[in-house]
């Protein structure tokens, strides 16, 4: 080997042995990932509200961003998304935080997938007197707005300690119906698993609504089919409808002095086609009476009131106080069939024979809206 050679040599193995410049090395990684560990936030933080001012309807807003390295997640705290010409009351989408990570578990099953926490949503449909005073979220495309926050599939998806809110401010009176404590959990829609199932990807959740009802919703979906492919199952039960009266007044020109309220359905969608029912029950029902209204009262408000109760009081069920029907509802995606003689026939079986009882039926599944024909022409 020559004098130089040795040199080199010499010299790479006096680096090796000294401890300094490992020392220098290690430091020197260690800054730049702290580095990017403290402007990381700010990039993200700046390209999330790039996104969500995308849309010519909606602005987005978010605060806080915090990054978690270790486990390839990131944190956004305090979302808020509102209506541009600020004619609406209340935002359209409120957070408190939305927490996006790759699902690790999944990469076992070779996927690259992610799960969305959303922590006490708030989400506002308004109905107003124009469009600039309603909000329906349906100007924009939501799913590609969170695509773009997403680097990758989302597969799972939990909510919880959420609000769902239909109001509108300017009708007489205001109307402000609400689901809140919100619990939702949607997982596999990604198929990390692969799952080889028919419907291999479920969703579920529970809440309360307005008038102390409370809400039961399952669903097991195909979400790569190329029609709609589902089975779900629903229920709201217990609700006062007496707190519901804002909104009776304004929409169905009649109130009630007591009553209960549950709704039970069950859908299936296969090949175009779908299958269900929806049930509806009304027990202890009372509409305010005409003998019972202030002299000063509208006397077309008043009379209206007189033939809901009337009708009321001829269909109900009389031994069990129950007013009630089931509604069947079969069809193609694009030629709805609403069963008007099957509704008609379960609400005075309700009334004259036997009383519908006050749960979920047999549930209506994919092979149920298999075998539906299509309405003839």
């Amino acid at each position: 080997m020559s004098k130089k050679g040795n040199i080199k040599h010499r010299n790479l193995w006096h680096w090796k042995r000294s401890p300094l410049p490992w020392t220098v090395l290690i430091v020197g990684i260690g800054l730049v990932l702290l580095g990017v560990r403290l402007v990381l936030p700010h990039f993200v933080q700046h390209y999330a509200n790039k996104v969500l001012n995308r849309s010519k309807t909606y602005a987005g807003h978010i605060g806080h961003v915090t990054m978690h390295l270790w486990r390839g997640a990131y944190e956004i705290d305090d979302i808020n998304i509102t209506k541009r010409n600020g004619k609406v009351p209340a935002p359209f989408f409120s957070a408190k935080s939305l927490d996006l990570s790759l699902q690790w578990d999944a990469l076992f099953h070779g996927k690259f997938v992610s799960k969305i926490k959303i922590k006490s949503p708030d989400l506002n449909f308004v109905q107003g007197p124009t469009p600039e005073q309603s909000q329906k979220g349906t100007e924009h495309n939501w799913g590609d707005t969170l695509s773009s926050l997403v680097p990758f599939k989302i597969n799972e998806l939990v909510v919880t300690n959420g609000q769902i809110h239909f109001k509108n401010p300017t009708s007489n009176p205001p109307v402000d119906i609400w689901v809140d404590k919100l619990f939702a959990v949607a997982t596999n829609f990604g198929n990390a698993r692969n799952v080889k199932q028919e419907l291999p990807a479920g969703v579920m959740a529970t809440g309360r609504t307005l008038g102390k009802g409370e809400f039961n919703f399952n669903a097991r979906v195909n979400p790569i089919a190329k029609t709609p492919t589902f089975q779900m199952s629903g229920q709201l039960t217990n609700v006062d409808m007496v707190e519901l009266n804002p909104f009776m007044k304004a929409y169905g020109k009649f109130t009630v002095a007591k009553g209960g309220f549950a709704f039970f359905t069950s859908f299936a969608a296969k090949d175009n086609k779908y299958d269900g029912y929806v049930k509806v029950l009304f027990t202890n029902l009372k509409v305010f009476s005409l003998e019972k209204e202030e002299k000063s009262r509208d006397p077309l408000q008043a009379f209206w009131d007189m033939i809901v109760g009337s009708v009321k009081s001829i269909l109900k069920n009389q031994p069990h106080d129950q007013l009630a029907t089931k509604i069947p509802i079969t069809g193609e995606f694009k030629n709805t069939d609403i069963h008007i003689w099957p509704t008609i026939q379960n609400l005075l079986q309700n009334a004259f024979v036997r009383a519908l009882t006050p749960k979920q039926d047999k549930p209506v599944t994919i092979h149920n809206a298999e075998q539906v024909q299509p309405p003839a022409k």
